[in-house]
């Protein structure tokens, strides 16, 4: 007797394989159509290189606990991920950073960028976490290659870092690990050899017996001026915010989904929401060139924050690029857009040189082509 259900069976198994191959091609190019891998040609790389280069001069780096579109979770007790809880009162804390450190301690800190995103985000799964983490840099760098480090490769010894751990005690949307990630994140920088004199590491918490202010928004941006003032070539620049992150209204058009993404300070109610615009303008624009600045941003809708030109997700497909040496680069940002960025370095700079009017009407000559690293380089 004829069995169709078994020659069906049989015709799947051997075809699935190739459909398989299909499938994952059609993704790849779905995906290269965004901009999400490294697939520009070697021309479009090279321009794209350069401009970057020309534009943002610092070496910025950031971790973010989820895509623009996600929402980021609590750890209720973070021995889950294998690390010691600070206090015994405090055990929860935020799934980027344990995720991170976690990694980086099951590694002894030894680990290419590609690495650590690939464990971070296997590390998540492994504990049922949907958000995907994000790595976003001014420059493009090799994810199989290039070590992951807190300290600039060219480090004159200088650090500095700013932690923000924002739980809302009493308020709606009240979180309960964002203290004890600061506090996670605090130890491992001074394992690592920072500075943890006041002077050097400015800690910001709405909990707890420590800490040097309230993360209300006027001691978070007045952090972020403090974080770059005096800020040096060779310099090691650390940011650190675990609490609530949202999406507002773009309110200069510079956005292609039509919404910012934003930081969500401990008063957010009478003092607003901070934007990634003014984000970047305070802590990335006015970065000399050859200061590193690491940033690990663990909260809701943080994928661009800063808007910086390239970007990796690690989702399922990306990690497994990475491992398997198909993708080594970065991608550009296909919502990173060089007039909005050109024009917010030029705005930090006229803010730098108010007391002088011959710079300010050259920079005010700036008509967005990209000059303003020409113009900046014998400051900056």
């Amino acid at each position: 007797m004829f069995d169709f259900g078994s020659l069906m069976a049989q015709a799947q198994q051997i075809a699935a394989p190739a459909i398989k191959q299909m499938e994952a091609q059609a993704k790849r190019e779905k995906r290269n159509e965004k901009g999400k891998f490294a697939t520009r040609g070697a021309q479009a790389d090279a321009a794209y290189d350069a401009k970057s280069e020309n534009t943002i001069k610092a070496d910025v780096r950031m971790f973010s606990g989820c895509c623009d579109h996600q929402t980021s979770a609590d750890v209720g007790n973070v021995a889950s991920f294998g690390l010691p809880p600070v206090s015994a009162a405090e055990k929860a804390g935020g799934a980027c950073t344990n995720a991170l450190l976690s990694t980086l301690k099951q590694n002894n800190n030894d680990m290419t960028f590609g690495q650590l995103c690939t464990s971070a985000q296997q590390l998540l799964k492994q504990r049922k976490y949907t958000q995907i983490p994000q790595l976003c840099s001014s420059h493009q760098m090799n994810l199989n290659d290039e070590k992951f480090s807190v300290w600039n490769p060219n480090r004159n010894g200088r650090s500095k870092a700013l932690l923000i751990g924002i739980n809302y005690p009493g308020q709606q949307g009240e979180l309960s690990g964002c203290v004890n990630d600061v506090s996670m994140m605090a130890r491992y920088l001074q394992e690592q050899g920072y500075d943890t004199d006041p002077s050097r590491m400015r800690i910001l918490v709405d909990e707890g017996n420590f800490g040097h202010g309230q993360p209300n928004g006027a001691d978070i941006m007045q952090g972020f001026q403090w974080l770059v003032d005096d800020a040096q070539p060779g310099d090691s620049l650390f940011v650190h915010y675990s609490g609530h992150g949202g999406q507002i209204p773009d309110d200069d058009g510079d956005e292609e989904d039509g919404k910012d993404e934003c930081l969500i300070p401990q008063d957010y109610r009478s003092a607003g929401m901070i934007r990634d615009d003014d984000v970047f303008k305070m802590i990335v624009a006015p970065l000399p060139k050859d200061c590193r600045l690491t940033c690990v941003f663990d909260c809701c809708h943080s994928g661009t924050i800063l808007d910086l030109p390239y970007m990796f997700t690690a989702d399922e497909e990306g990690c497994a690029m990475i491992q398997s040496g198909e993708a080594t680069q970065l991608d550009a940002n296909p919502g990173f857009n060089f007039d909005v960025a050109i024009q917010q370095i030029t705005q930090a700079a006229q803010g730098l040189f108010a007391g002088n009017p011959q710079m300010l009407g050259l920079l005010n000559k700036v008509d967005g082509s990209g000059g303003v690293g020409n113009l900046l380089k014998g400051f900056m």
